[in-house]
């Protein structure tokens, strides 16, 4: 019996409607599986189907545990990992499929524990500072909202694209957790800058004169170290200007004076062959000729 191959626009139809998933497990560590389900409609023809079912974008290779089979390909116009295979079915037969993946939609709580050790640090060092009012509404942002995904994480999937959906809003809620510590940030560094905050960033919590002029003298010893070594650069920079214009002024004169030579004419002798006549008076007197002697 001959083999028909599919269009590839059947082929998509064909396993675009048969691809499923399983939620073997309601652990949040289990793993999850892919179903492929491919089948021959007809009733008297053999088909070849091209298997080509894209991975969601969050799985990578190391991620498959168990492809059946099937080989890993990376489609660089879906941006994707993609499983792909070939299959002979005979008339009405199916083949189905199943891809064990690692469960990479989970938000580690570790994450959870390093921002909020993060925000407690940031908060301890705008204690006393003209930031503090800020930096604790921004903390208080942070905390209630590591909390709200945290619970989320912890919450039981019906099915797995309830979970992986789950995740991504998540981690999109997490996004908007470490803007908020990067703007906590900057005010530990707008905190840095002030006189008083200086001495507390600096491990002293009293607040007597002396720690506050400690804080101030290393604040001014921190910009005179700063304008000396711009004053430094820029007397280099000016050092070596000097050398360059003055190399370029030989240049130009050295080029002039080539040119001068170049463009002046040979000087005209009376002959207009450009060639001076020679002297009578500069010949030796060996070759001059003799004057004739006079008949008496």
């Amino acid at each position: 019996m001959d083999v028909l191959r599919t269009p590839r626009a059947m082929r998509w139809v064909a396993l675009g409607l048969l691809l499923g998933w399983l939620w073997p497990a309601a652990t949040a560590q289990a793993d999850i599986i892919m179903k492929v389900l491919v089948v021959n409609p007809s009733e008297t023809e053999v088909k070849e189907f091209a298997i080509s079912s894209p991975l969601p974008p969050e799985v990578r290779p190391e991620n498959i545990l168990d492809a059946d089979g099937l080989q890993v390909e990376y489609d660089s116009q879906a941006q994707a990992y993609v499983l792909t295979g070939t299959v002979v079915l005979k008339p009405k037969e199916s083949l189905r499929r199943q891809v064990t993946l690692e469960d990479v939609w989970v938000i580690p709580p570790e994450r959870f524990s390093m921002l909020r050790s993060e925000t407690d640090e940031l908060m301890q060092k705008l204690s006393g500072t003209p930031y503090e009012g800020r930096g604790r509404l921004l903390a208080q942002s942070i905390v209630r909202h590591l909390a709200d995904i945290g619970a989320s994480q912890e919450q039981t999937a019906v099915s797995p694209m309830e979970h992986i959906n789950r995740y991504r809003e998540d981690t999109n809620a997490l996004q908007l957790v470490e803007t908020d510590l990067v703007s906590l940030r900057q005010l530990m560094v707008m905190a840095a800058l002030e006189p008083a905050a200086q001495t507390i960033l600096a491990g002293t919590h009293t607040a007597s004169g002396g720690a506050h002029e400690r804080g101030r003298l290393s604040i001014l010893a921190t910009w005179r170290m700063i304008f000396a070594v711009v004053g430094l650069l820029g007397f280099i920079s000016l050092s070596f200007f000097l050398v360059w214009q003055r190399q370029l002024k030989l240049q130009l004169a050295k080029q002039q004076a080539q040119d001068a030579a170049s463009s002046t004419p040979p000087q005209a002798s009376p002959n207009g062959n450009g060639i001076h006549a020679p002297d009578p008076h500069s010949v030796p007197s060996r070759l001059r000729p003799k004057a004739p002697l006079s008949s008496s």
